[in-house]
């Protein structure tokens, strides 16, 4: 146990991050999830797209901000959720309200970088695809009834099977003034993040912005045992994911639509491309890189 300790000690001070994290104190019984509260307000984060500058300006306040995914702990973090509803018919369903992975991950990404947003939980999840697809169709029917104004998505790429049925959804949400952020879809009027290199290929597209795509802030236990099980040059990284750029990107949304409103999904996107700036990042370029300050400034009255 103490070895445990030890490491995540040292982990901490590798990140460069000095307030204390939830400890772990033996790995039965371990709390499911390590925050680091402050991990993100190193400039090295927020200066990136500018973070700190544009709350200045907005936090994306009473914006209606959806996520589709699972296993939200809908029932357990009072205060995190402004509602949502649960779409899946399989056993993943059981996970919407007692099981925070995730969706919740999702959730507090988003609540990171637009603090005053409205989060609604929408679960889709399901390991059939068609099903899933299907669950999706209905959470964005479900947004588009209860007037959401921002819809994202982080998860594998939708088949070329599938693929209809989602995009004529998604069609829907467009004429209605809904902005998607999902991950790995090409639809023309959906915007497309992604991380801070070259696009991936199951982007199918050249994506529309780059987000950094680190998420310190929270740790799911289990994925941290398993890096340590594996060992630090194993190649994985449990802080470091690409879905953390779909979540961001809305959140970037919602602050633009906090100030100006009336703009179509074309807009906005347009906006965080014109605005952004090309970035070298880790040996990888980036050529759309977003400055949500810049944004800001670009509809502000």
């Amino acid at each position: 146990m103490r070895k445990l300790g030890l490491t995540l000690g040292a982990l901490l001070v590798w990140f460069g991050i000095t307030t204390t994290a939830h400890r772990v104190q033996d790995t039965v019984g371990a709390p499911p999830v390590i925050r680091f509260p402050n991990a993100n307000s190193r400039q090295t984060y927020f200066t990136i797209h500018n973070i700190w500058e544009a709350w200045e300006i907005s936090r994306g306040e009473g914006v209606r901000v959806g996520i589709l995914d699972h296993s939200f702990g809908y029932d357990e973090h009072e205060g995190l959720y402004a509602g949502g509803e649960n779409f899946q018919t399989d056993e993943w369903g059981t996970y919407f309200g007692s099981e925070s992975h995730h969706g919740f991950w999702m959730a507090a990404t988003l609540r990171e970088v637009a603090p005053q947003v409205e989060i609604y939980a929408l679960g889709t999840y399901s390991s059939d695809e068609y099903a899933k697809v299907g669950a999706m169709i209905r959470a964005i029917d479900w947004a588009i009834k209860h007037d959401l104004d921002v819809l994202t998505y982080s998860a594998a790429r939708i088949s070329t099977e599938n693929r209809p049925r989602l995009d004529a959804a998604v069609d829907r949400a467009l004429e209605h003034g809904i902005v998607t952020t999902f991950i790995h879809y090409p639809h023309p009027g959906n915007l497309l993040p992604t991380w801070l290199g070259p696009r991936s290929g199951d982007d199918e597209r050249e994506p529309d912005v780059n987000i950094l795509h680190y998420d310190y802030q929270l740790i799911f236990t289990e994925r941290y045992l398993n890096w340590l099980e594996r060992g630090s040059d194993s190649g994985y990284r449990p802080y470091l994911s690409i879905s953390s750029t779909s979540p961001v990107t809305a959140g970037f949304v919602a602050m633009l639509k906090s100030v100006q409103p009336n703009l179509q999904p074309a807009d906005y996107k347009q906006i965080l491309m014109q605005t952004s700036r090309s970035l070298t990042f880790e040996g990888q370029h980036a050529p759309r890189v977003v400055d949500i300050a810049a944004a800001l400034r670009r509809v502000q009255p």
